[in-house]
């Protein structure tokens, strides 16, 4: 638990490509534990937060070509708008 946390990846509406580098673990936030994995970006290696609905949604379908792993998937995100709420987009990197 000690162990130092990477920073959070910031999706925002532009595409961002990345590699998810490990399976699913969890975190401790304010709101307790949250599923992230490890992911390697152009601009360094982050965790991205993978509980939200559209987040799912998106991964779910890329995850029944692999088994059901996270480690090794190259997809692109973002969100639809500047909205806090905003959904995630995600998609297979062509």
């Amino acid at each position: 638990m000690d162990q130092e946390r990477k920073p959070n990846l910031k999706v925002g509406v532009d595409w961002i490509p990345v590699e998810i580098v490990s399976e699913p673990y969890v975190v401790m936030t304010i709101r307790g534990f949250a599923p992230v994995v490890d992911v390697k970006a152009p601009q360094g290696e982050f965790i991205l937060y993978v509980s939200s609905k559209s987040m799912s949604d998106g991964l779910v379908p890329l995850l029944e070509k692999t088994d059901g792993k996270f480690n090794g998937l190259k997809i692109r995100l973002k969100k639809e708008s500047e909205d806090k709420m905003a959904k995630y987009i995600v998609e297979k990197q062509a």
